[in-house]
């Protein structure tokens, strides 16, 4: 029997599916010209890139929902009052990125946004001084949203590695 609080599955596959999707989303435009000859154009590319930001922002919704209902497992001790600190402000600040990134590349766009050519979200009617303020905020978050995520894998590494406590267990083991 596991001695150590654990995330809930749905939580797990929220943050795995989140995980892979912002590597899937970041890699589409840093690869943009190979992806493009491997999906057929650069449409399909940026299609892609923005139906899955939409994906994205969905399941952070959703993880704020499943949070708001189950909670979160305290797998940090009390008594590591930096470590907390630390922790909870970068899960914020991903979270709030994680908001932020999808919804200024929607608006930076001045065009409908087509989901997966399956939904058409009508562009919002803005100066092209607004659509440039989102352009430069979509690139700047993130870049912040990547800076802060490699620093949350790297604190989970120095947990493992390091510390050997069992605090990326609480999101890999199988809740039994």
């Amino acid at each position: 029997m596991q001695s150590y609080p654990q995330y809930s599955s749905k939580q797990k596959w929220i943050h795995w599916s989140s995980a892979l999707l912002i590597v899937i989303v970041t890699l589409l435009l840093l690869a943009k010209v190979t992806m493009s000859n491997i999906l057929g154009g650069m449409p399909i590319v940026y299609l892609l890139h923005k139906s899955l930001g939409v994906v994205v922002l969905l399941l952070m919704i959703w993880r704020i929902i499943v949070i708001r209902d189950q909670g979160v497992p305290d797998v940090l001790p009390k008594e590591q009052k930096l470590q907390r600190i630390l922790s909870k402000s970068t899960q914020g600040f991903i979270y709030l990125l994680l908001f932020i990134v999808p919804l200024s590349g929607y608006l930076m766009s001045g065009r409908d946004l087509n989901v997966f050519g399956l939904i058409s979200i009508p562009a919002i009617d803005m100066s092209n001084n607004l659509h440039q303020m989102f352009h430069s905020m979509h690139l700047i978050t993130a870049y912040a949203l990547a800076i802060l995520v490699i620093i949350h894998i790297l604190g989970a590494l120095y947990h493992y590695f390091w510390l050997k406590d069992k605090v990326l267990q609480s999101m890999l083991s199988s809740n039994d």
